[in-house]
């Protein structure tokens, strides 16, 4: 629609624990222009995010156009904090957003189930018991389709940790590992297609427990697993969003898809969401 060509697109998330993050500027295009990173960021604005006590400005980042870094020392998101981001584009544009971040998420344990998803086999290390070595330690040593690997945490839902939902992200960390997979009906083209990275819709698991499905695995090697609990921005822009196999992220251009999501933006659409984030590693060999 014309009213959605020109609009203002932010792309940025918090994540307890972390630095305070870059910052995606960009525009909506028309139809039948193609999208570059070049013709859609928006450049020289004024970008700042702020929790009450403090306020950390943001610059451009040369040689990345709609690209914006922190200034100055480092600072640590916090958990159950309230920030604000804050845009005025050289035009006058004044773009703003608010979100609020959860509390520290932690998976209690990291289980590998047999296929029936019945039998406990082996609890898997983790990062605190064994650092980056934890690809590498033999409980997470599993062999393609071996079983299914099962977060457990605390039951009652995602206000546990004051969040509003959670979602998976998986990401195969060796670029050059050969496929698990061999079905009889793919070619080459349907090989090259494959991601080494994607993300679950927006999930409750009010029981505590999260199964991680086969049909996501095609890669031998390392495996980086995710669980973020999600604040309301986030938890209603991926619950809105059609899934499409990727990953966190905007792009595009105007008039792509029926439905908007739900943006809790005021003068543009996007995201500017918070999360916590637990993790492991594990390693996945051919099947035998």
């Amino acid at each position: 629609m014309p009213e959605d060509v020109g609009l203002l697109v932010v792309d940025a998330v918090m994540i307890v624990g972390q630095d305070f993050p870059v910052v995606k500027l960009s525009r909506t295009l028309a139809p039948q222009v193609p999208y570059t990173q070049e013709s859609a960021a928006v450049v020289g604005a004024n970008l700042a995010i702020g929790n009450g006590l403090r306020s950390v400005s943001y610059a451009d980042v040369p040689g990345e156009p709609g690209s914006y870094r922190p200034t100055g020392p480092a600072v640590t998101i916090q958990p159950e904090a309230e920030y604000e981001l804050y845009v005025e584009t050289t035009e006058g544009e004044v773009l703003s957003a608010r979100t609020t971040t959860p509390a520290p998420i932690m998976v209690d344990s990291w289980v590998l189930l047999d296929p029936s998803g019945t039998t406990e086999l082996r609890q898997l290390e983790t990062f605190n018991d064994a650092g980056d070595s934890v690809y590498y330690q033999p409980a997470n040593q599993i062999s393609y389709a071996e079983g299914l690997i099962e977060a457990r945490f605390a039951a009652g839902g995602p206000t546990v940790f004051a969040a509003q939902g959670y979602q998976l992200a998986l990401f195969s960390i060796d670029p050059e590992s050969d496929y698990v997979i061999d079905p009889p009906f793919f070619d080459d083209e349907d090989f090259e297609d494959l991601p080494r990275k994607g993300a679950s819709p927006a999930l409750n698991a009010d029981s505590g427990q999260i199964s991680l499905p086969w049909f996501s695995i095609y890669f031998e090697g390392r495996y980086l697993y995710k669980i973020f609990a999600v604040d309301q921005n986030w938890y209603d822009l991926i619950r809105s969003t059609p899934q499409t196999g990727g990953g966190l992220g905007f792009g595009g251009n105007a008039g792509e898809g029926t439905d908007r999501p739900i943006f809790h933006i005021d003068g543009g659409i996007g995201l500017f969401g918070s999360a916590t984030v637990d993790s492991v590693g594990f390693y996945i060999t051919p099947q035998e």
